[in-house]
């Protein structure tokens, strides 16, 4: 192979791959970045030492071999290599001379170009340098022409005696110092570019005369504009304010003639005290009449916007004049520097209803005022100006919600501490319980218009999550701990009444949030621009969810409470065999009298709450509350039936015993006496038991309970069922 193919080929082709159970492969040590250590350290989490040395060995092997292979298929280049070297050392001796000579050569003609491009920089520097002076020179030139044409200007008119007269060629002064100010505006350039220049050093006096000469008459124009009201007057004094770049002056100028004078008449205790409730509002009244009464030249000049008869005056001076905004920079800060002076008790948070009424009412003033700004732009001035960021935080936004906290949280806090606090009935309420109707009272107050600011909404938000986290707390830890313990001990009709008041109210309550949130939170919060929405909404119905897991709870210890009054008649089914056994009564015909006082607390309960509960939740509280009763009468009842059973067999044996003993045991005769009854006590007291459950069978039928969800019936019927049958199977 030559070595023109071999240069030719991958070296994929020449290297041969790696042995199958290898645990490396070739490409690894072709990389640049190969390196022993890493490769041995990856290699030995895979497999022992001993197994990576097999495997290069075998590798070596194998690249030996394949040199080998390489060589005798180009043995004879690799033989004629050695060959053709012969002699290489004496060619490459005698190249070496002339290469030194070209490079000598080389390095000669670098010099002389280095030099030649040195001496052209050179001149180029001295070129910008001879610009830069000119420059200087044209820009020293055009000062002292400026300077002198001004001065020519001033001196050659009589801008300096009436600024009403006019020149020869009826030019009048207003005219004049726009022509000034334009050359004076070109002035200043060019003494900013010379700034440092001895020349520019030795006028400043001149042009600091110049500039309050030009300032004075620009004063005194405008002020006269102002007062007559003459639009081309006023329209070139304001650009001239606008070439000089003094915009800032003319609206100081106009807010000091024009704002001021006005402002302190209208903005004064006398006018916000002559009303209570209207006095602030007729202060913002009066100044937003300023705007259209002394400001609508001002912004139509400013602005472009002329009516018909203007346009006419103006002629081809129709463009308006930018930099100026008289309403925001001018108007507003004298008004609310004044409010903040001479009426700073409307930012007295103590009462926090006069509070909220003063501070809406001046969300519609800044609504208001906004609206004559004239322009997006204007109102972004407006909102990012220093007056207006310190206005709105003289308005304690904080403290108002701080009184307003204090006073839903501990109106609701005294509601809790209530033990059977029942809402007040004077007049129609949509809550039976204190404790839900004050927190419906405080979560529509939050979102009142008399209440809410929408500065607050995130706060009044908070606020109604956490008095929906606090009825569940309370009810989680304070109703239920207490009422568990009250179960204990043995409660009353009180205490159960109040707990299926507040079920009521917090069914009430779980179906009155959402539509609240719905119709009055959820457009609240839409305008303060809250994208998402149904975040909001998901948080309002978790806080319902968590209250609604306290439900169950609740008729937990309904029906506990109404079962342990009702159970504690239940004892008196023990004592049934005391009133048949060896008494000689007849056989019973009715029910147990305690079975009725057993069931008057259930009856009770169902008629005494029918109105706040539906027919199903009746039902479902009923077989709950007969389904505890009736286990605990099965428990009962199951242990005095097997006693008798008992009882019965210790009996049987007995006679058994005697029989087989016979004459031997003194003839004891099993025969019955004379009148007694041919039903034995046994007999008399599971009848009763069965006359009993019947009785329960009875009230479960007329209460309309399914018999399928009172399972423990069916159990006692069964049971009471098998003692008389076994004993029938018995006699």
């Amino acid at each position: 192979m030559s070595w023109n193919k071999m240069a030719d080929l991958n070296s994929e082709d020449i290297v041969p791959r790696e042995p199958s159970l290898a645990v490396f492969s070739r490409a690894d040590f072709m990389k640049e970045s190969f390196s022993v250590d890493s490769f041995v350290g990856s290699c030995k989490g895979s497999v022992p030492l001993d197994t990576l040395k097999t495997n290069l060995d075998d590798y070596l092997k194998a690249l030996k071999h394949a040199l080998i292979e390489l060589i005798n298929e180009d043995y004879a280049d690799f033989v004629n290599l050695s060959t053709n070297l012969v002699g290489m050392d004496k060619n490459i001796a005698s190249l070496s001379v002339p290469l030194g000579q070209l490079k000598e050569e080389v390095l000669l003609i670098k010099s002389d170009l280095d030099g030649t491009i040195g001496a052209i920089e050179d001149k180029l520097d001295e070129r910008a340098l001879l610009r830069q002076k000119k420059l200087c020179m044209q820009h020293l030139l055009n000062i002292t022409k400026s300077l002198e044409k001004i001065e020519r200007l001033l001196q050659g008119s009589k801008i300096t005696q009436d600024v009403s007269s006019k020149d020869p060629d009826g030019e009048d002064d207003s005219q004049l110092i726009e022509r000034v100010a334009s050359e004076f505006n070109q002035l200043q350039f060019y003494v900013t570019q010379s700034q440092g220049h001895p020349l520019v050093e030795s006028i400043r006096g001149r042009i600091a005369a110049i500039t309050s000469t030009l300032q004075k008459k620009l004063e005194a124009a405008f002020q006269e504009g102002l007062q007559t009201g003459e639009l081309n007057l006023l329209s070139r004094v304001l650009r001239t304010y606008a070439i000089i770049d003094k915009t800032k002056d003319a609206e100081i100028l106009f807010r000091e003639v024009i704002v001021k004078p006005y402002m302190s008449e209208v903005i004064n205790e006398k006018m916000l005290t002559a009303d209570s409730s209207q006095g602030l509002c007729d202060v913002y009244n009066k100044i937003l009449e300023f705007v259209p009464r002394h400001c609508t030249q001002m912004i139509n000049i400013t602005s472009g916007r002329f009516v018909a008869s203007d346009l006419e005056m103006f002629g081809e001076h129709r463009a308006g004049i930018r930099g100026f905004d008289f309403v925001v920079n001018a108007v507003w800060p004298e008004a609310i520097s004044l409010i903040e002076a001479r009426l700073g008790s409307i930012f007295a948070p103590g009462n926090p209803d006069s509070f909220h009424q003063k501070y809406m009412t001046t969300v519609w003033f800044i609504n208001k005022f906004e609206g004559i700004c004239g322009s997006k732009a204007s109102v972004q001035r407006l909102r990012s100006h220093p007056s207006f960021t310190a206005f709105m935080a003289r308005w304690s936004l904080p403290v108002y919600f701080q009184i307003r906290f204090q006073e839903m949280a501990s109106k609701f806090e005294n509601a809790l501490q209530e033990p059977h606090g029942i809402a007040q009935q004077d007049s129609p309420q949509l809550f039976l319980t204190s404790a839900v109707s004050v927190l419906w009272f405080c979560i529509e107050r939050c979102w009142q218009d008399s209440v809410y600011i929408q500065a607050l909404c995130h706060r009044f938000w908070k606020l109604t999550l956490q008095l929906l986290s606090r009825l569940f707390v309370w009810i989680k830890v304070d109703v239920s701990s207490t009422r568990q313990t009250g179960v204990s001990e043995g409660t009353d009709d009180a205490a159960t009444s109040y707990l299926v008041h507040l079920l009521s109210d917090l069914n009430t309550l779980l179906k009155k949030v959402p539509e609240f949130f719905r119709q009055d939170i959820l457009p609240k919060l839409r305008q303060t621009n809250i994208q998402d929405t149904e975040l909001l909404s998901e948080a309002i119905l978790e806080s319902c969810g968590a209250v609604q897991q306290l439900v169950p709870g609740l008729e937990g210890q309904i029906v506990s409470q109404v079962v342990n009054r009702a159970s504690q008649g239940l004892e008196a089914a023990k004592n049934i065999p005391r009133l048949y056994r060896r008494t000689n009564k007849e056989a019973p015909s009715k029910a147990s009298p305690f079975v009725s006082s057993v069931l008057k607390p259930v009856r009770d309960f169902l008629e005494h709450h029918q109105s706040l509960v539906s027919q199903q939740q009746r039902q479902a509280w009923a077989a709950a509350i007969l389904q505890s009763l009736l286990l605990k009468y099965h428990n009962i009842t199951g242990d005095v039936l097997t006693s008798i059973k008992r009882t019965e067999d210790s009996l049987m044996r007995l006679k058994r015993s005697r029989k087989q003993q016979g004459t031997g045991s003194g003839g004891q005769t099993t025969n019955q006496e004379p009148g007694q009854s041919a039903m034995s006590d046994d007999d008399k007291i599971r009848l009763q038991f069965t006359l009993d459950t019947e009785e329960f069978g009875r009230v479960i039928e007329e209460l309309g309970v399914e018999e399928n969800r009172t399972p423990a019936y069916s159990e006692l019927v069964n049971t009471v069922k098998a003692a008389r049958t076994s004993n029938s199977g018995a006699n």
